[in-house]
């Protein structure tokens, strides 16, 4: 018994490749994010490959895009762990993404904080104007979380405009250059990096949340919020929790974007953005941070084709009005997006990544 016992052991873990029955014999397997050593070498590659090796050989226009995914993927990692798990619904999130970009605006021009400070604090500026809509709100029905949100995304954008002498009204603010540890990030190349190894940070943490203890939590809630109750769950401060981390990566992700648009107007932060957040779950899939990530990438390509759409249609005289009519054009494609993916794809994009994914689970031998 002694010598099986060493004999398994010294098996390798994970695996190069899954055995056809796929079974697992310890504890600590279902808590292993890759199952196989070559799903590991994969990822790791592909995390060189497309945040190091592919931004050299873009030009600035491409890796403001590709900076702009990195700053839409953080705000829907953290709608993942507050809708896709508790089912809040926030239509505030382009509020709070607007406090944490005029946090870290004032901060960086007026108080002259270094880079690395005024992220997290932007984040926290954010998470405290969460507080106040959520405190009270979830204790009520769930219908009011909505409309408490709602109102802070008036009050925000109102804040905003009129509040001339804090914001620079709707002229905007100017950000200034970034530094980070005494180098200048002014380039569109370094500011993508240090988006980019921010995301990664925030999907790990993210991920490692969800397989804990506290996202065993999130998704009984999930499932059905009374039977977590009757278990033993507290529904409130697991809700309370889940959206003040949304909240923050909200504001940690405007205060990225203050410094990659290098000048921001309150026009930016309105309830389309709100919207825009919550479509970018619903075409990813709720409750999936790869679906975040897909649909970060799907919105955003949407938004610039809409942009160079009405660019067209500017150019060419045939409508005096063309500007405000390709807004609404974009709201309207944006709605019908978001209502064809609830009817005919719920699960989102990200039920095609899994597909393709158990595609290659047992490669080579199937």
């Amino acid at each position: 018994m002694r010598q099986m016992k060493e004999t398994e052991n010294l098996k390798p873990f994970p695996p190069p490749f899954h055995s056809r029955g796929r079974l697992k014999t310890r504890y600590e397997e279902e808590f292993n994010r890759f199952q196989t050593a070559l799903g590991r070498c994969f990822m790791v590659i592909s995390i060189i490959g497309l945040f190091g090796l592919v931004p050299l050989f873009l030009n600035d226009y491409v890796l403001h895009l590709f900076n702009v995914i990195c700053i839409y993927a953080i705000v829907a990692v953290g709608l993942t762990i507050m809708t896709g798990y508790t089912w809040q619904l926030s239509l505030a999130h382009g509020a709070f993404f607007g406090i944490g970009a005029y946090t870290a605006a004032l901060l960086a021009a007026r108080a002259g904080l270094p880079f690395f400070l005024v992220i997290p604090a932007a984040g926290v500026a954010a998470t405290l104007f969460g507080a106040l809509i959520a405190i009270p709100s979830l204790r009520l029905k769930p219908i009011f979380l909505p409309m408490a949100t709602l109102a802070g995304q008036f009050i925000v954008e109102y804040i905003l405009v009129h509040r001339v002498s804090l914001t620079g009204g709707s002229k905007g603010f100017v950000v200034p250059k970034p530094v980070l540890v005494g180098l200048g990030l002014e380039t569109k190349l370094s500011l993508f990096y240090v988006t980019a190894i921010c995301l990664l940070i925030i999907i790990w943490l993210s991920d490692n949340l969800l397989r804990s203890k506290i996202g065993r939590a999130f998704s009984a809630l999930r499932q059905n919020e009374r039977a977590a109750a009757a278990m033993g769950i507290d529904v409130y401060p697991h809700k309370l929790f889940a959206f003040a981390v949304s909240s923050f990566l909200t504001g940690l992700a405007g205060a990225l974007f203050a410094y990659a648009v290098e000048t921001i107007v309150p026009a930016f932060f309105n309830l389309t953005l709100s919207i825009e957040f919550l479509a970018v779950m619903i075409i990813g899939g709720l409750g999936s941070i790869s679906g975040a990530i897909i649909g970060s990438v799907a919105i955003v390509f949407l938004k610039e084709m809409a942009g160079f759409a009405g660019a067209l249609f500017m150019n060419s005289s045939i409508h005096t009005g063309a500007d405000l009519a390709m807004i609404s054009l974009y709201e309207f494609v944006l709605g019908l997006i978001m209502v064809l993916f609830i009817i005919f794809k719920p699960e989102g994009l990200a039920s095609l990544y899994r597909k393709i994914k158990q595609g290659f689970d047992r490669w080579p031998f199937s």
